[in-house]
């Protein structure tokens, strides 16, 4: 191998290592700077074209802090953003942009092909060696091979560039799954109507349902509450206890709400059939017997079954000693 040729792969070889080394430092963002990254490619379900970084609304702003925590746990982008389109109806995917990062990915392949071409030239117009030279086989062979040496680097470091931004893509995830995970007092009723909306056949959608419901349930919003508490009600999915406490709230939602003790007593009766041991079931059933169907003794009967319990709280078990003894004197329900 000549010098000339000797020197001319080393530029090439410098020229594609400084080109991966600016690829390394450009493809690890700070976790601030992914956290930006991925909520600019993510366009608000709520807003008109803003992404998520933009957007002001509280939706926007739970998606972030979603994307923040599953930075931390260290999740891909990739992975982030399938969960985050799979979790919310109406969120998509915009074009990613043409900086940070993201630019490397960009202008990578156009640099490496503009390198390439370059040292091809520059090649050609230096041959090397002068006429009378011993070195004319040595010379052609390695002008016929350094464009391939030049393009094979420069194929090489398009590799390794889009390699560092697929290297961590695990393919979708249950985004549901996730959310239902955090704390979902910081998560909005609009956020969670949202993710609902958009896994309504999900296995673990019946949790996050429950947990709004009775959001909605505490405020006296009913007729919020309603829809949430029958789903979790009906879902073939649902733990026990989860529809233990749906049918609960139902029934007393139809005594309290609409004075219906005959639905209010089947609800009940359905909640009982599950868990026959509930406390809270007996002792609202024993009202609507008392108070919505007359039948006092029946009242009796359950109260004093709860009462039974030996774990019953000391405020709840004097509450029911009261209501139990108001019977038994034949006052009126309360």
């Amino acid at each position: 191998m000549s010098e000339r040729l000797r020197n001319i792969l080393t530029v090439a070889l410098l020229l594609v290592l400084a080109t991966v080394l600016i690829a390394l430092v450009a493809t690890n963002p700070t976790a601030a700077d992914r956290v930006e990254s991925i909520g600019e490619r993510i366009k608000c379900p709520v807003c008109q074209g803003e992404s998520i970084a933009n957007s002001p609304s509280q939706m926007a702003r739970d998606m972030m802090a979603l994307v923040e925590e599953r930075v931390d746990d260290g999740a891909g982008d990739d992975e982030i953003i399938d969960e985050l389109l799979f979790s919310y109806s109406g969120a998509v995917l915009l074009d990613p942009p043409a900086r940070g990062p993201t630019l490397v990915l960009w202008i990578a392949p156009v640099a490496a092909l503009v390198l390439g071409a370059g040292v091809i030239f520059w090649w050609r117009g230096h041959p090397g060696g002068g006429p009378g030279t011993d070195d004319v086989p040595v010379r052609s062979r390695a002008r016929r091979l350094a464009p391939l040496l030049v393009l094979g680097g420069a194929f090489a470091v398009i590799v390794v560039v889009a390699g560092f931004f697929l290297q961590e893509r695990e393919g979708p995830a249950s985004g549901v799954a996730n959310l239902a995970g955090q704390d979902l007092t910081e998560v909005s009723n609009e956020t969670m109507e949202a993710v609902i909306a958009a896994n309504v056949d999900h296995p673990q959608v019946d949790g996050m349902r429950l947990a709004l419901a009775e959001r909605y349930y505490e405020t006296g919003d009913f007729r919020s509450a309603f829809p949430h508490y029958l789903a979790v009600a009906e879902s073939p999915n649902a733990a026990d206890p989860e529809a233990v406490t749906a049918l609960i709230r139902l029934g007393w939602m139809a005594w309290e709400g609409n004075g219906e003790a005959g639905t209010a007593l089947d609800l009940l009766d359905e909640a009982l059939a599950i868990d026959s041991g509930s406390d809270t079931a007996r002792y609202l059933k024993a009202q609507v017997l008392w108070c919505g169907a007359g039948d006092a003794a029946g009242a009796a009967e359950l109260l004093q079954a709860v009462l039974g319990d030996p774990e019953l709280a000391d405020d709840s078990r004097e509450l029911i000693q009261s209501d139990l003894d108001a019977i038994r004197s034949g006052d009126s329900c309360r």
